[in-house]
């Protein structure tokens, strides 16, 4: 069909894989659920590959309720010691990782390695963000978060994941809150750099939702209903955004 592309999840949004991996830290982790949704991870990509359609991995980077019991020490906590925890639909509450924590980087790593490693050729991080509701005066970062601001640590995470993903012949992508565009504010809770991101990464994927934005926005009284002007207001505020990477400087392709 006129498909070229998939985007397939790797680590989904509960923090299993979706195939079997031969990896001693993902075992130990215990993050293979006992029914892979991916059956036979090779003959898949060879499939794709047959068709012409380009293999990313969707890797859910900070959302994760999987390893918590086993590794309670890489997770968000409140200040009162317990997991944090988010509301999520249906009821369902989520636990998330700690950017501030670099043994999570590697984590995360090890499992974009093995997406890489069966052939996918572009990792996509999904949730490489804090959840929006993770404030200061309720949660604790960790002592490695003093004079660290979130986007700043997002953006340091951001740099070495690309940096170490590039020499296993990958492209990096992420997704990324489309109001962080316009919106200090929003940048600032979740931890998103618009900009500083786009200088590391390969592709950077604005999730350009109407119903995110105020009334008023880019002159729109009601953006719900005006879908097209939203999206074309961002899309002109992300190219004024990156304007600030130099010329000849690397900058992300805006997908």
């Amino acid at each position: 069909t006129e498909i070229n592309a998939m985007v397939i999840d790797v680590k989904s949004d509960d923090g299993y894989v979706t195939f079997t991996m031969d990896s001693p830290v993902v075992e130990e982790f215990g993050i293979i659920p006992n029914s892979v949704p991916i059956k036979d991870i090779e003959t898949l990509i060879k499939k794709l590959y047959a068709n012409n359609i380009y293999p990313i991995a969707r890797i859910v980077t900070f959302k994760d309720s999987t390893i918590k019991e086993k590794h309670p020490e890489y997770m968000l906590k409140n200040r009162d010691g317990t997991l944090y925890e988010s509301n999520e639909p249906g009821g369902q509450k989520a636990t998330w990782l700690n950017p501030y924590n670099k043994e999570v980087w590697d984590y995360v790593l090890t499992i974009s390695k093995e997406a890489a490693a069966v052939g996918f050729k572009e990792i996509q991080f999904d949730y490489i963000r804090f959840h929006e509701r993770a404030h200061a005066d309720q949660v604790d970062f960790g002592p490695e978060s003093t004079g660290k601001e979130k986007t700043q640590i997002i953006s340091e995470f951001t740099k070495y994941i690309v940096e170490q993903l590039h020499q296993e012949g990958v492209y990096v992508s992420a997704d990324v809150f489309g109001a962080i565009i316009t919106s200090e504010i929003d940048a600032k809770i979740v931890g998103q750099n618009y900009a500083e991101m786009a200088k590391y990464l390969d592709y950077i994927c604005p999730m350009v939702y109407p119903s995110h934005y105020a009334d008023g926005s880019f002159g729109v009284e009601h953006p719900d209903l005006d879908p097209y002007q939203i999206i074309l207001g961002s899309m002109g505020a992300s190219s004024n955004q990156l304007k600030v990477i130099k010329e000849g400087e690397h900058r992300a392709i805006v997908r």
